[in-house]
């Protein structure tokens, strides 16, 4: 018994070990198909160049926000409380010039969704993420729930500004593949998504770039 227990254990370490190195060449494009190629992980600062950056590049749109933004949101890459129910997420991404190939520095993003009932909060489910030199980011959080009734519904999202410095350059959305096919939705604001088994639990990890107008 005891052995076959550790067996289980290898087999689940070699089974991780096997999709970080995935993801590592994922995100070098050197795996995965050409429609699957951003996502990265393991290492938000590792080298990245979209190879159809030429097609696809459309700046992020612009959005007024709503009423649930609050200034000041902590400095935090997890936005959630510990034991936060909903599908855990993981999201990694760049900020980058409209050429969609000058990275942004130094940046930074605030952050607000809704929880996983649909419901927006004063301290949690908000915060705001330095991006590094090269302007990528990473934040851990969980997949929110959509709301609103008929035509008024809005699918799941995240809310950002991107600030430089204290300049505020864009606030925006990211979408869910949920929303992909809707009317007014671009593909180009929704997150590539991909999940991954851990012991049961399904851990989500999205690839989503900004870039600004």
């Amino acid at each position: 018994m005891h052995l076959q227990k550790y067996l289980l254990i290898l087999i689940g370490v070699l089974a991780f070990l096997a999709f970080t190195l995935s993801l590592r060449l994922y995100s070098l494009n050197l795996f995965f198909p050409s429609d699957l190629r951003h996502a990265n992980t393991d290492n938000v600062a590792s080298t990245r160049v979209s190879k159809n950056a030429d097609q696809d590049c459309i700046p992020t749109f612009t959005d007024g926000g709503g009423p649930y933004y609050r200034p000041d949101s902590p400095i935090r890459n997890k936005i959630v409380p510990e034991g936060a129910v909903g599908d855990k997420l993981v999201v990694t991404g760049q900020i980058l010039l409209s050429d969609c190939k000058t990275s942004v520095g130094n940046a930074s993003l605030d952050l607000w969704q809704a929880d996983a009932e649909g419901y927006y909060q004063d301290e949690w489910y908000r915060g705001r993420v330095n991006a590094d030199e090269d302007g990528r980011y990473q934040f851990e959080t969980i997949i929110p729930q959509g709301y609103g009734e008929g035509t008024g519904y809005r699918p799941p999202h995240i809310h950002f500004k991107v600030f430089i410095g204290e300049m505020e350059i864009i606030t925006s959305q990211m979408f869910f593949p949920e929303a992909r096919g809707r009317p007014g939705f671009n593909d180009a604001y929704i997150m590539e998504l991909i999940d991954f088994q851990d012991n049961g639990t399904t851990i989500y990890y999205g690839y989503h770039d900004i870039i600004l107008p």
